[in-house]
């Protein structure tokens, strides 16, 4: 999460959830469902399945209060943690989860896309300012569109890493696999991000890497 609601209250109120107080059921979901619904949105797509989703959680922590350990992680990370199991399941259920290796898969080219050979350089300040406005829109779509093409997996360990500013160990923790492979799939996430935004005419740092 962003910007987290102090550990110490959740910890309190689930305490009191475990006893089975509606009031502090209701005062965790108003600090803490929007948090783990936006990242649900991002990883389901479709308000009905975030609510689903949503609700599942909230389930569970009314059921399984009593099982989070603080001396084991941060309350985030085990919310977190429940959120994407709930989601994984509902994409599984919807024929929707696929694992992919992106270090294996080709480009594929959109009917409507059009590959720019002499491309904007994102690291390259515009001469005006509309013009850099224009452009920051455009990269903007561009991102969106590249990121939409990753798999399920590799659409997660982006949001987490840079959007809920989760550690690596927490994200490894979250999504239930070793470090390693949390590792592995930033790496192939950016890589491809990178690569599907120079199709689109953005080109790299001088670097050669795509700063998120």
């Amino acid at each position: 999460m962003g910007n987290p609601i102090d550990d110490q209250l959740g910890i309190a109120l689930l305490k009191r959830i475990a006893a089975k107080d509606s009031k502090a059921f209701e005062e965790f979901y108003y600090l803490y469902a929007e948090g783990f619904g936006r990242f649900l949105m991002k990883m389901l797509k479709q308000r009905e399945w975030v609510d689903e989703a949503v609700n599942d959680v909230m389930l569970t922590i009314w059921q399984c209060a009593e099982r989070y350990e603080p001396e084991r992680g941060r309350l985030s990370t085990w919310l977190f943690g429940i959120a994407h199991n709930k989601g994984l399941k509902l994409l599984e259920r919807n024929g929707r989860h696929r694992e992919e290796s992106l270090d294996d898969y080709e480009l594929e080219i959109d009917d409507e896309e059009q590959i720019a050979h002499n491309g904007y350089d994102a690291s390259s300040p515009a001469s005006s300012s509309p013009e850099r406005e224009v452009m920051g829109w455009e990269l903007g779509e561009a991102m969106s569109w590249a990121f939409s093409k990753l798999s399920p997996d590799h659409q997660t360990v982006i949001e987490l890493c840079f959007s809920e500013d989760f550690t690596y160990q927490e994200i490894a923790e979250i999504m239930d696999c070793p470090l390693n492979t949390v590792k592995t799939r930033l790496f192939h996430a950016r890589k491809r991000i990178a690569e599907m935004l120079a199709r689109k005419g953005f080109a790299l740092s001088d670097q050669g890497k795509l700063a998120i």
